[in-house]
């Protein structure tokens, strides 16, 4: 039970879905009456809940509920030798743990504390990333669940383990850095990009992506300028304003549009 344990709180962690399958009932002729079994997105077991065919349909069947993000109770028949009537019946429980989505935040100036700070309580985990040392940003880094620094911005980005489906907010200190942060967001499988910039250096950063080979298609996907325009300036208002933009998008809203 320790070892399911501590798989669970690792997947957490590492932000990988899986499933708890529970032999809630047993009768008749079955494998085991008792069992647990955890089932990970990429096929991987843990535990046991009997072997044999009963294992296999609760395994295809976990797979499909981390797919649907539906917890399921389901039933199982296994019949008699004879074939002529059933001689067992089991019942498993298959609980679904999605991983809470992870918002990266370049930059921890005022802009992107403030956005740390609104981030946990909806639900995301948060990962920073600032070339400048823990003690010039504590406040940054005392909110986000882990801090890098980083020295190589696009090399150091780019081999960050990072799940698909991110979600990036640009908005470092200087534009020459932000533009190495977004070449490697670009290449992370992300499901947003939002760049604080104004749209003279964002055309002059697009220019640069361009020559080196970046499709307008991909620039198209960046979200800027950023967050809904809820007419304010301060770093906590703008700040409102990206998380707002980034729930539409998780949520599967119009994330373009402009209040």
């Amino acid at each position: 039970m320790e070892e399911l344990l501590q798989a669970q709180l690792d997947a957490q962690r590492a932000g990988e879905a899986y499933a708890v399958v529970t032999i809630a009932e047993a009768s008749g002729s079955v494998p085991r009456k008792n069992g647990k079994m955890l089932v990970f997105s990429d096929g991987r077991t843990l535990g046991t809940v009997g072997g044999g065919p009963a294992e296999q349909m609760a395994k295809r069947d976990a797979l499909a509920a981390i797919d649907a993000g539906e917890n399921r109770f389901l039933h199982y028949n296994f019949p008699s030798p004879d074939g002529a009537s059933c001689s067992g019946r089991l019942s498993v429980l298959i609980e679904v743990f999605q991983p809470k989505p992870l918002l990266v935040v370049f930059g921890g100036g005022h802009v992107g504390t403030s956005l740390l700070r609104l981030a946990k309580p909806t639900g995301f985990r948060t990962l920073l990333f600032d070339d400048r040392a823990e003690e010039q940003i504590p406040e940054a880094v005392s909110l986000a669940d882990r801090f890098v620094r980083v020295e190589h911005i696009e090399h150091d980005i780019l081999t960050a383990e990072l799940p698909a489906g991110a979600f990036f907010v640009l908005c470092g200190h200087d534009h020459a850095v932000d533009g190495e942060a977004l070449a490697a967001a670009l290449q992370k499988s992300p499901r947003y990009i939002g760049m604080l910039a104004s749209r003279r250096k964002i055309q002059s950063l697009f220019a640069k992506l361009k020559e080196r080979g970046v499709t307008q298609e991909a620039l198209d996907f960046v979200h800027t300028p950023i967050g809904l325009d809820l007419g304010g300036e301060t770093p906590q208002e703008l700040a409102v304003g990206i998380l707002a933009q980034i729930l539409l998008v998780k949520n599967g809203k119009d994330s373009r549009v402009r209040l």
